[in-house]
């Protein structure tokens, strides 16, 4: 990633927790909603919004924000991440070739911005009202990290009304059975209710499987019998698939 140089930049942001301060571009920051009001309230003649430093001929604005986490908003608005590259098949179809693929082959890994980071840039873009593209590809990194960290995504996601990708991140949470989860790792669902719909959701599944089992033939449609064995396999097939059913969980 370019970083400006002080002469191709036009304002000075600090950080006051950390007292850092930092070169960035005006055209940067207008891509932020709450900058551009900002920006808009000083052309107005208006009184200095709070925060904000005239310094020469320079804007010098100051937030409450430790460096880091404002490092970390420059970026986003200089350059504002791609959504993660999807594997795309070379067939006919790709796009029905790519929903057909196991979860964790649809991405490119190296494009996916890692789970742990997420979390504050989200945080961020909402804070500062960055633009909607840019969300969206956010969340769309949220959803590729699903697979490797489903009970994080799906807790973060609900504490943040993200009810797609909960929905997605669900998907991954049918295996194992939710009472091998230690405390500290469900305390990431915020809610009880959050945490009761997952309860639900193995309980339909593992239903759902049941029932799929119990009404199996060993023999659909008379396809494979064997006249000889029929009545005997038929029997032990009952058999197993009644002792097996009790055991079933809500995913592989």
């Amino acid at each position: 990633m370019d970083i400006p140089t002080a002469q191709q930049t036009d304002l000075v942001v600090k950080s006051i927790p950390d007292q850092i301060e930092f070169n960035v571009r005006r055209c940067d920051l207008e891509k932020s909603e709450i900058f551009r009001d900002m920006f808009a309230v000083c052309n107005q003649g208006s009184a200095s919004a709070d925060g904000v430093k005239t310094l020469a001929d320079s804007c010098y604005v100051e937030l409450d924000e430790p460096a880091q986490a404002l490092k970390t908003l420059l970026e986003l608005l200089r350059q504002p991440p791609p959504p993660p590259q999807l594997s795309l098949p070379d067939c006919v179809s790709a796009q029905e070739c790519w929903m057909k693929l196991p979860f964790s082959q649809r991405y490119e890994h190296d494009s996916v911005i890692p789970f742990p980071l997420l979390p504050g840039m989200i945080r961020l873009s909402d804070k500062y009202s960055l633009s909607d593209p840019l969300i969206r590809s956010l969340r769309s990194h949220l959803v590729a990290n699903a697979f490797l960290h489903p009970l994080k995504v799906y807790g973060f996601a609900r504490a943040n009304g993200f009810e797609d990708v909960a929905v997605e991140a669900s998907t991954y949470l049918l295996h194992p059975p939710l009472a091998s989860y230690s405390g500290e790792d469900i305390s990431v669902i915020p809610t009880v209710a959050a945490y009761h719909d997952l309860v639900q959701l193995h309980a339909h599944r593992i239903k759902k499987l049941r029932e799929i089992l119990l009404s199996e033939e060993i023999f659909p449609f008379g396809y494979g019998l064997c006249t000889l064995h029929c009545n005997e396999t038929a029997r032990m097939w009952n058999e197993r698939r009644v002792q097996l059913a009790p055991k079933v969980e809500a995913g592989k």
